[in-house]
C-alpha cells in the first residue's frame, strides 16, 4: 500500500507541475496578446472607409467623388474628409469636409471650399450640390474670380 501511495504522490505532484506551467504560460501569452491587441486598436483611425469613391451619374456628364477618408452618418449619408473633390470634364470643387447622400446623388460642405472651371474660380464658405449636379449653390462668403 505505501508503494501505491508513492506512485500517486509522484503522479499528483507531476500533474500539479504540468497544470502550474500551462496556467502560467497562458498568463504570458494573455498579456502579450492583450497588450498588441491595445496597441493596434489604439492606432487604427476611427474611419469606415479609406479613400472612398463615387461617382454622380448626371444626365450629361459623370461627376467623380473622392477623399482620404470617410464616416457613415447613416446607409445614406457619408462624411468625406481630408482632400475631398468633386471633378467633371467641365468642374472640380475641393473642400475638406462634405456630406454625401449616395442615394439622392446630393452633397453639402460648411467649410472653405474651391471651384475651379475654364476661366473661373469660386472660392466660398461652402456649397450645395444639387439635381446630379446640375444645380450648385455656393454659401457664405464668396469670391467670384474670372480670368
Amino acid at each position: 500500500m505505501n508503494k501505491f501511495l508513492t506512485i500517486n504522490k509522484n503522479i499528483l505532484l507531476g500533474l500539479s507541475l504540468i497544470v502550474c506551467l500551462i496556467l502560467i504560460s497562458m498568463i504570458i501569452f494573455k498579456n502579450y496578446f492583450n497588450n498588441n491587441k491595445i496597441i493596434e486598436i489604439s492606432s487604427m483611425p476611427s474611419v469606415d472607409i479609406i479613400n472612398p469613391k463615387f461617382t454622380i451619374n448626371n444626365k450629361n456628364k459623370k461627376i467623380y467623388v473622392k477623399a482620404s477618408k470617410g464616416n457613415f452618418i447613416d446607409k445614406d449619408l457619408i462624411l468625406l474628409e481630408e482632400n475631398v473633390y468633386f471633378e467633371s470634364s467641365d468642374f472640380k470643387i475641393y473642400s475638406d469636409s462634405v456630406t454625401f447622400n449616395r442615394k439622392d446623388e446630393t452633397a453639402n460642405s460648411k467649410t472653405k471650399s474651391k471651384f475651379e472651371s475654364k476661366g473661373t474660380m469660386i472660392i466660398s464658405e461652402g456649397f450645395k450640390i444639387k439635381n446630379q449636379g446640375d444645380i450648385i449653390f455656393f454659401d457664405g462668403e464668396t469670391s467670384l474670380i474670372l480670368n
